[in-house]
């Protein structure tokens, strides 16, 4: 009897797409596919961390301008979902984590899994009561 590989067994929690043999320098070719980079970590089971958006989506750290009640609040940690690891290109550790995003009036919300730096990321407590 084979046995599987935790790989094989996790699924990602991103969509992966890979260059077709196709493919040439002038017309790329991408087919979507059920396989994930050799480098890419899954956790699985997902761990919830704390996620520091800011890093990622604020334009400037030195710039303010006035509050959008509409807009995408983002000035805050999120609870999110460790769901993978991947290195970058320089070797930075980038953890892959689903968090949600609110409206700053409170009545939107959205979620989105996404690629953040490994230095924007928490672990959260067992109990719920951590401190920075």
């Amino acid at each position: 009897m084979e046995q599987s590989t935790p790989r094989a067994r996790s699924r990602s929690p991103l969509p992966w797409w890979r260059r077709d043999p196709s493919a040439t320098p002038t017309r790329p070719v991408w087919a979507p596919t059920e396989e994930m980079p050799r480098a890419f970590r899954p956790v699985d089971p997902p761990q919830w961390v704390w996620v520091d958006p800011r890093a990622a989506l604020r334009k400037n750290a030195f710039e303010t301008s006035a509050d959008d009640p509409e807009g995408i609040q983002y000035r805050y940690e999120a609870k999110g979902l460790l769901r993978g690891w991947m290195p970058s290109v320089d070797g930075a550790a980038l953890a892959v984590v689903t968090y949600q995003l609110l409206t700053a009036d409170l009545a939107w919300r959205t979620t989105v899994t996404t690629f953040v730096p490994a230095h924007q990321v928490r672990f959260r407590a067992r109990t719920g009561r951590e401190r920075p």
